[in-house]
């Protein structure tokens, strides 16, 4: 997994500041330590329900703080199942 510990920790912070019971996923090119670059690609299993703005504020909060671009895709309680969220959790939960 390339994030450093702060990162994750940040991340972690971050969300359930909002979420407290939310479960977060690390998917994507960051998930293999063999790539390089790439954004930080997030999953959030909200407990709670999050509207757009909140989403979008979020996702800029964590670009600022880890200094680079980050895509959250939030699933809220009681939202279908989507096959993306069936891949992101084979990521790393964090």
């Amino acid at each position: 997994m390339r994030l450093s510990a702060r990162e994750v920790g940040l991340i972690r912070k971050v969300l359930h500041e909002i979420a407290p019971d939310g479960r977060i996923y690390l998917f994507g090119s960051r998930v293999d330590d063999a790539k390089k670059g790439g954004d930080i690609d997030l999953f959030l299993e909200s407990s709670i329900p999050l509207d757009m703005k909140t989403q979008l504020a979020l996702e800029y909060r964590l670009a600022a703080m880890c200094d680079t671009k980050v895509d959250l895709l939030v699933k809220n309680p009681g939202q279908a199942n989507q096959e993306i969220y069936d891949v992101a959790r084979q990521g790393v939960l964090l």
